[in-house]
């Protein structure tokens, strides 16, 4: 696997040590192309689109992060639930639906009477952190494979007496 499928791939497994390196490497990867990209914008596009361009490539730029960041994620969380022992088809979506009703319901609902959906708001923020914790800590439910067997005869024959020279 190359390094785009390190990053961006959903096949195979990832040891505990492999996701977090792989998760420091894409966040630091993303802050930095989101560094680039906001300088560029503004180096092209001035302080109040003072060159005519529209203001929403800095909009464009941020979704598109975004969605690189949450594509990586996704991928790294896949393999390593696989090398958990759990199947991903069952839990990610699971998962992105709970965040898809946060974002359409709870957030609008904390923001318009945060006094009553504010804790709420706030213990799925929790949760979402403290689902890294046992993609960090589980162990792995892989096996090492055991050695195969080498094929050797019992008595040579003539025919595949190769070792002796005959």
């Amino acid at each position: 696997m190359g390094a785009f499928g390190e990053l961006f791939g959903f096949d195979g497994r990832i040891t505990r040590l492999g996701f977090l390196w792989r998760l420091i490497v894409s966040v630091v990867g993303v802050s930095v192309l989101t560094g680039a990209g906001v300088a560029a914008l503004i180096f092209l596009i001035g302080p109040q689109s003072l060159y005519g361009a529209p203001d929403s490539w800095m909009r464009w730029l941020i979704i598109g992060l975004a969605l690189l960041s949450l594509w990586i994620s996704v991928a790294l969380a896949s393999r390593r639930l696989r090398d958990m022992g759990l199947e991903p088809v069952y839990i990610i979506p699971l998962y992105a639906a709970l965040w898809v009703v946060d974002t359409v319901l709870l957030q609008p609902l904390s923001l318009l009477q945060p006094q009553t959906y504010g804790a709420l708001e706030d213990g799925w923020s929790a949760l979402q952190l403290l689902t890294l914790i046992p993609l960090l800590f589980w162990p792995s439910r892989a096996k090492a494979e055991p050695p195969r067997p080498v094929y050797e005869p019992a008595q040579p024959t003539a025919y595949l007496n190769w070792r002796d020279g005959g």
